[in-house]
């Protein structure tokens, strides 16, 4: 099986960090300042502008052919600009290469231009595309202080294309490839829709939205500063996290469902599956379940400042304050074939029929 691999900076390994960040839940707030510090310092490092000195702008238009075959893997790695990744017939992958570059005047655009070259290297099916920017050396060495060159990419590939990639500043958007997907940006959003397997979906500062997806392995999206968003995805485990953004799950289908956000609100509409385990967890937000089907559950919920309201007929057995608000809840609804997990310190659970 060959592979196409695209490669990005060194920074993106600070994404691997973020599900522990999560789970964590200490001190929110000074972990989302850190990341996004974190993230401008990255994106000043390559992309300074000034309104004053780029007021002239160049771009530069390339298309490259590699040939990929039916299961071949491509890496494509950026610094700025959006990458949009769609399915395509045959064995080959079309990438089309839009450089723009903003200077004062346009001669200084065109020269940026040349100063930022992509690098294709083809090897027995396995493609990797890199932008490169000069180091501080080169950067002196051509008297240029500022590089103000951004990058985009447009990608036909084969549909069983196996796709790794990864950005510091910009967008990711994959369409109908079936091979294993790993998209990672620092500031940017995600969004993959039919997709066939999903390793990897995390973006710093940025949203991550999972649609149209059956997989037959898990699904996993992450985001520090972000939504995270799954609708009408069908996958054996989904797993959701985000330090500051919301939690959606629509319309899905899934054995696993693990949904935890620091500040930010935590929902889940779908049926149940037979045995499934549903763990919906928010430290400051809201907590919503809406169930389709006939499958029933065995449930415990707990909310510290807020309260747990159902319309379902469940034997509960639960805890209310001296104001008479739900505050723990423990029972079964139907046959208990399946078990939700819900817990928010501060905010309520609603649990109800769709």
């Amino acid at each position: 099986m060959t592979r196409i691999l695209i490669y990005g900076s060194a920074a993106l390994l600070a994404l691997a960090a973020t599900p522990a960040a999560v789970r964590a839940q200490v001190y929110p707030e000074r972990l989302a300042i850190t990341m996004k510090a974190r993230t401008a310092v990255e994106a000043r490092a390559y992309q300074r502008r000034s309104r004053d000195d780029n007021r002239e702008e160049q771009t530069e238009h390339t298309t490259k052919t590699v040939k990929l075959g039916a299961d071949g893997a491509l890496m494509l790695g950026n610094i700025a600009g959006d990458i949009t990744v769609t399915r395509g017939g045959g064995s080959e992958a079309t990438i089309e290469i839009v450089k723009t570059a903003r200077a004062r005047t346009p001669e200084e655009a065109k020269e940026m231009l040349a100063l930022v070259p992509v690098e294709i290297t083809e090897r027995n099916g396995r493609v990797e595309v890199k932008t490169r920017y000069p180091d501080g050396d080169e950067q002196r060495r051509n008297n240029r202080r500022n590089i103000n060159v951004s990058v985009a990419y447009t990608v036909s590939a084969p549909a069983g294309t196996h796709l790794s990639v990864n950005s510091i500043s910009g967008s990711i958007k994959v369409t109908d490839i079936k091979g294993d997907i790993s998209a990672n940006s620092i500031s940017g959003d995600l969004r993959l829709t039919g997709a066939g397997r999903i390793s990897s979906a995390k973006t710093i500062s940025g949203m991550v939205e999972i649609t149209e997806t059956q997989a037959d392995g898990p699904v996993a999206g992450s985001s520090v500063s972000g939504d995270v968003v799954f609708r009408r995805v069908t996958a054996r485990r989904i797993d959701g996290s985000s330090v500051s953004g919301n939690i959606r799950l629509d319309e899905v289908q899934s054995d696993r469902v693990s949904a935890q956000t620091t500040s930010g609100n935590a929902s889940f509409s779908g049926p149940l599956a037979r045995n499934g385990r549903y763990e919906l967890n928010a430290f400051s937000g809201e907590v919503r379940v809406a169930i389709t089907g006939n499958i029933g559950f065995e449930v415990e919920a707990n909310s510290f400042s807020g309260e747990i309201r159902t319309d379902l007929p469940i034997t509960t057995r639960g805890g209310a304050d001296r104001r008479g608000r739900q505050k723990t809840l423990t029972g079964t609804y139907g046959d208990g074939a399946a078990v939700l997990d819900l817990t928010t310190f501060s905010g309520s659970i609603v649990i109800s029929k769709r």
